[in-house]
């Protein structure tokens, strides 16, 4: 979901016709909708890899009439499949550069060690064994330091060529495809489709006044990369069409904050004090689960880990244990 999102963001800017767009996440994926207007009689709404087929929706407004609907891939980019063959090959070749490098770092490595192992014995051919040994140990290092700078230069080659290979295999995999309205007249239509992910993390404080009652605020946590928009606390096989959206102006933004009663309370005697006490959940609507933290008169006790709570349902939080 986090980077159907980025997906979603970059294809609708690039279609002009496009505004107004709004996205309401559930728990398990989100709801694309907007407006397309068009001169022409056809427009093009580009969807995700993610996008749920059959759940694409077109409503005309005012007088134009929906003819036809066609949803078709995306082609690859042209060029892409050469750049890949090309690459491959470019990778083959710095794969046998580096074997050859590394054949001649054993070489002038065992040069180096057998030039420290010389005895120092003046000859006729050789008067001056030291500064002999002295001129072949720096011979083999200076070819060393080569053979170190082109091993790392051939390695940079490498990351270069598998990080643009990883790169169009992302952009083949994000795939997706393209719904192709036919209008009849001029104007504009509004559409909608569901993608799958991870939607939205429900994340609630729980503030326990210390005597009978908890406030409870439910937060947003939305997807990484994700403007604004809403939320719905339910998966988006259980949503109906009458549930209301709640808006989420921002990640981590308060959606709803109610307060319930505490029917059961006592201090925990642990070093740095915690507490555990039991609310009902008075309201019509179940709780879902989420993450969580715990506070008491204002203080922070620590994480929660809230399981879900259903209509007139007793719930223990314990926290700071």
């Amino acid at each position: 979901m986090r980077l159907t999102l980025y997906v979603i963001g970059f294809l609708l800017a690039a279609v002009p016709a496009m505004a107004g767009s709004t996205v309401t996440y559930y728990l398990d994926g989100a709801r694309i909708s907007g407006e397309a207007s068009t001169v022409r009689g056809t427009v093009e709404v580009p969807l995700p890899s993610t996008y749920i087929p059959g759940s694409l929706r077109v409503s005309p407004t005012g007088r134009v009439g929906v003819v036809r609907v066609e949803v078709e891939p995306l082609r690859p980019a042209a060029g892409a499949g050469s750049e890949v063959s090309h690459l491959t090959e470019r990778r083959k070749g710095l794969e046998d550069r580096l074997r050859a490098i590394e054949a001649r770092e054993e070489i002038f490595k065992a040069a180096a060690k057998s030039q420290s192992s010389k005895a120092l014995r003046k000859t006729k051919g050789n008067p001056e064994p030291l500064t002999s040994v002295r001129k072949g140990t720096e011979y083999a290092m200076t070819q060393l330091e080569e053979v170190y700078r082109a091993r790392r230069q051939t390695e940079e080659g490498i990351r270069s060529v598998d990080d643009r290979l990883k790169a169009l295999k992302a952009s083949e995999s994000s795939g997706g495809s393209v719904a192709r309205l036919r209008l009849a007249g001029k104007g504009s239509v509004r559409y909608s489709y569901l993608v799958k992910g991870n939607g939205w993390t429900p994340f609630y404080d729980f503030r326990f006044n210390g005597t009978d009652s908890v406030e409870v605020t439910l937060r947003a946590i939305l997807p990484r990369g994700a403007g604004k928009g809403s939320v719905v606390p339910l998966p988006m096989a259980d949503a109906a069409n009458g549930d209301t959206p709640l808006p989420a102006p921002e990640n981590f933004a308060a959606v709803d904050r109610r307060v319930f009663p505490v029917e059961r309370a006592e201090a925990l005697a642990s070093l740095q004090g915690g507490t555990a006490f039991s609310f009902r959940n008075s309201s019509a609507t179940r709780l879902v689960p989420g993450e969580g933290a715990c506070f008491r008169k204002g203080e922070y006790l620590g994480p929660v880990a809230f399981e879900g709570v259903a209509p007139g349902v007793l719930y223990e939080i314990v926290a700071g244990r």
